[in-house]
């Protein structure tokens, strides 16, 4: 049960993120129409999804200890080498990102400064999607494995 149970935590976490991402590349792209106002509606609903995506990272991390807790090396040692970049680049550079650049949406602010830290959450965005998404890759092998060994 407990794997099922992560694996969903994971997957959920992985779509909010890769929501979160696409919804900004969307609303990048109407800057060119100007729609200041749907800048703003992503930004407030990524800062708002905070609460969903974070409880899911967390609840992921928790039950993939467990899984593992008898487990060393190999892609169990890789996840755990991956979950703790994708924690650091989060609680460093993704939330402060997201609710530093909240307020400067819904000012209608699209200097320097907001690009600037737009650019650095993408960029953090892409790799915590591309690492989430190596770790659910190695989590089906190990699921695999388990099934096969048992």
């Amino acid at each position: 049960m407990l794997p099922k149970i992560h694996a969903a935590f994971g997957a959920a976490a992985l779509l909010i993120i890769a929501t979160f991402w696409t919804a900004t590349i969307t609303t990048i792209t109407t800057i060119v129409i100007g729609d200041k106002y749907l800048i703003s509606m992503t930004k407030n609903g990524i800062a708002w999804g905070l609460l969903a995506l974070i409880p899911m990272l967390i609840l992921t991390g928790f039950s993939g200890n467990r899984l593992g807790q008898n487990m060393r090396g190999g892609l169990i040692g890789a996840k755990q080498k991956r979950m703790k970049f994708i924690a650091f680049n989060g609680l460093i550079f993704l939330v402060p990102s997201a609710l530093i650049l909240l307020p400067l949406a819904m000012q209608g602010q699209g200097g320097a400064l907001y690009w600037t830290i737009q650019t650095l959450e993408l960029l953090a965005g892409a790799a915590n999607i591309t690492l989430l998404g190596l770790n659910m890759r190695d989590g089906l092998r190990l699921s695999r494995r388990r099934v096969l060994t048992a």
